[in-house]
């Protein structure tokens, strides 16, 4: 087994943010731009988002594109280069990162249902594509 190229993860971590930004940035002011509108006034909070909030997500962005190519790259020695292991990396860094605080929030009936299944459907697609992306743009050093 060969050590992950690194330049390699960020470079597709990188392409694969932006792709998470553009695609988080329509699901959350176009998709459920209302529905967050009424969770935030219902919780007394502004609707609209600081810059310094902002920043904070787009940073996320960045950081889950390369968490998910970095775990494309973990695992394709075990399961063989290409999109399935690619949709197996991006499943799983969903399921970690999105799935379980939907279910957490969901729980304690911070936000309802519909504004957690929606954007846990989006996510799950969102994660899928970016982790192909990231994982077809990844090279062995």
């Amino acid at each position: 087994m060969g050590k992950i190229n690194t330049g390699r993860v960020i470079l597709g971590g990188l392409v694969a943010g932006i792709l998470v930004n553009v695609s988080e940035t329509v699901l959350n002011t176009v998709v459920l731009k209302k529905p967050w509108e009424e969770v935030m006034q219902g919780l007394g909070k502004p609707s609209v988002m600081t810059s310094s909030a902002m920043l904070v997500w787009v940073l996320w962005g960045f950081a889950f594109g390369i968490l998910c190519v970095w775990l494309y790259a973990a695992i394709r020695p075990r399961f063989g280069a290409g999109l399935g292991t690619a949709l197996k990396a991006g499943f799983v860094a969903w399921l970690f990162t999105n799935l379980l605080s939907s279910v957490a929030m969901g729980n304690m009936n911070l936000f309802p249902t519909s504004l957690l299944v929606t954007s846990a459907c989006w996510t799950l697609v969102e994660s899928l594509i970016v982790t192909a992306v990231g994982g077809w743009l990844y090279r062995e050093a």
